[in-house]
């Protein structure tokens, strides 16, 4: 046990490392930020420019425990405009991954996230009821009472669906996640 947390500590270890190379090439010019719809619509309680300072300056801590890292809409606006190449979305995916691996309390964005992936896996597609009927329920229960007006409405003139559709390549899409499933557990056992 203690050589699985050895290993793991060292894991998320180098993994900041590799984040830390990747964003000490920013020079702080802050285009990510102008770029970002997110950040334009104050959903972040950091500017991805300010997340790439904390990275620089050593606030593992306060960059994983942050809204911004799940509130990145990965768009990947900030990526395309970088004048240094720095893979900002991809820095942001890398994060969110970190904070999981190291026990960080799942934010919001995780729950969507994890929720997104569930139905996709269920039903082979987006079932977007579903989707807002678990987030509000998981993360503010008092919201979706005042959203359920606008839902009933959306349905009665059909912009949402009662039930789900169900595409016929569903058995494959079932597959795929059989497969990532399978591949990290093999890669956690170091296969």
């Amino acid at each position: 046990m203690a050589e699985a947390r050895t290993v793991h500590l060292v894991q998320t270890a180098v993994a900041m490392g590799l984040i830390e190379e990747q964003v000490s090439l920013c020079y702080q010019c802050g285009t990510c930020t102008g770029a970002c719809p997110v950040a334009a619509a104050g959903g972040m309680d950091y500017t991805p420019r300010a997340i790439m300072r904390m990275i620089q300056a050593g606030l593992e801590e306060e960059v994983l425990s942050s809204q911004t890292i799940w509130t990145c809409a990965s768009c990947y606006l900030c990526t395309v405009r970088c004048p240094r190449g720095i893979q900002i979305t991809e820095v942001m995916t890398q994060l969110r991954n970190l904070a999981l691996a190291k026990g960080y309390k799942a934010r919001k964005g995780q729950v969507y996230n994890q929720g997104f992936i569930d139905i996709v896996r269920r039903h082979g597609r987006m079932y977007e009821p579903e989707l807002v009927v678990r987030y509000h329920l998981l993360t503010n229960p008092l919201n979706f009472i005042g959203l359920a007006p606008v839902g009933l409405k959306m349905i009665a003139k059909r912009k949402l669906r009662l039930l789900p559709d169900h595409p016929p390549g569903r058995p494959e899409i079932r597959r795929l996640f059989e497969r990532l499933k399978e591949s990290e557990r093999r890669k956690e056992q170091g296969e």
